[in-house]
């Protein structure tokens, strides 16, 4: 017995060909869920948070950010990027998540251009 359902926390940081079918995966085998940490992943879709949104309604922590790297810009200076952000997700991904889970006390969207204020 391999026990997954009640496996707590996940991080597959940096896991850029994960997609919306494995995400949706490990949301119906683990609803026990209270920390996912998808940063870097920037292949999936609404598809997948709304997954997570319906299957884990203990979710506490949710990442699905880039990561903030230093780079050396043009003119030789350096300065912050967010590198890696899921620019897949909207509004919808995001009220899912408000929804389903009543417990999200940390959500981390940095990077994701296609949410609005709305």
């Amino acid at each position: 017995n391999l026990l997954i359902d009640k496996i707590a926390s996940i991080n597959v940081k940096g896991c850029t060909r994960l997609t919306d079918e494995a995400i949706n995966a490990i949301a119906a085998a683990c609803p026990a869920l209270t920390t996912l940490n998808l940063e870097g992943c920037r292949n999936f879709t609404d598809v997948a948070i709304k997954a997570i949104a319906t299957e884990c309604p203990s979710l506490e922590s949710l990442n699905v950010g880039g990561s903030v790297q230093l780079v050396q810009l043009a003119n030789g200076d350096f300065g912050w990027d967010i590198r890696g952000a899921c620019d897949k997700l909207t509004d919808d991904a995001m009220k899912a998540i408000a929804t389903g889970c009543s417990s999200l006390a940390s959500l981390n969207v940095s990077g994701c251009n296609k949410l609005t204020d709305d």
